[in-house]
């Protein structure tokens, strides 16, 4: 989670949409008194080396409760207070649903020499979990309460666009943070039954709705 006074905006961290590559281009244009939360060693390297700020602020005080990475957007609202969430534009990444599952399953198994079945994970209760997680970010009781959602398909040209309505620095050169543990070149509507396909278009019912994403 990211606050930039400057730009007036923050950013809330969804999971597996290259929210980390977003932090550190946000940090690269981010000054000494905004809000940067902690993300892995590896990656707060590779933040350091690209210009970009560590974490700082995040700490209760001098935030109303401690900021950390994928955040809610309810606890959010808390640790900055009602006057900056109510002021400052508020902007998302969401991913469609059936390539953000794919995406999670090669990440959770991608050191293990012989991963679950793939039907046999959509299956089962992670992937609900990943909905929750990711629905929490930038909804409270089920309402989005940012002002853009970014999409990741299209998220080198929303991210300009957010950085030039906001005024900011520069352009928003996205790092490759996290290297990807999926096969090049794996298409996610590979991998899918008829059975995980319609769970995930269940439990991502919402997004989809919301978002018009199509499998």
């Amino acid at each position: 989670m990211i606050v930039s006074h400057q730009g007036q905006l923050i950013f809330l961290k969804t999971v597996k949409t290259a929210g980390t590559s977003v932090e550190i281009a946000l940090s690269r244009v981010c000054g000494p008194d905004d809000t940067i939360t902690p993300i892995s060693p590896e990656d707060e390297k590779l933040r350091i080396s690209l210009g970009g700020r560590g974490p700082q602020l995040y700490e209760s005080p001098p935030l109303r409760a401690k900021a950390f990475n994928h955040m809610p957007a309810r606890r959010v609202r808390r640790a900055v207070g009602l006057e900056v969430w109510n002021s400052y534009f508020k902007f998302a990444i969401e991913r469609n649903p059936w390539d953000l599952v794919v995406s999670l399953y090669f990440w959770r198994f991608r050191n293990v020499g012989a991963p679950m079945p793939f039907d046999e994970y959509v299956a089962g209760p992670a992937v609900e979990r990943l909905a929750e997680t990711n629905a929490k970010v930038y909804r409270i009781r089920g309402e989005i309460v940012a002002d853009r959602i970014c999409r990741y398909e299209s998220l080198g040209a929303d991210l300009a666009e957010v950085w030039a309505e906001r005024g900011l620095p520069g352009s928003p050169e996205l790092p490759h943070a996290k290297a990807s543990s999926r096969p090049e070149r794996t298409s996610y509507r590979t991998l899918y039954s008829t059975a995980s396909r319609d769970r995930v278009e269940t439990v991502f019912a919402a997004v989809i709705s919301d978002l018009g994403f199509e499998f």
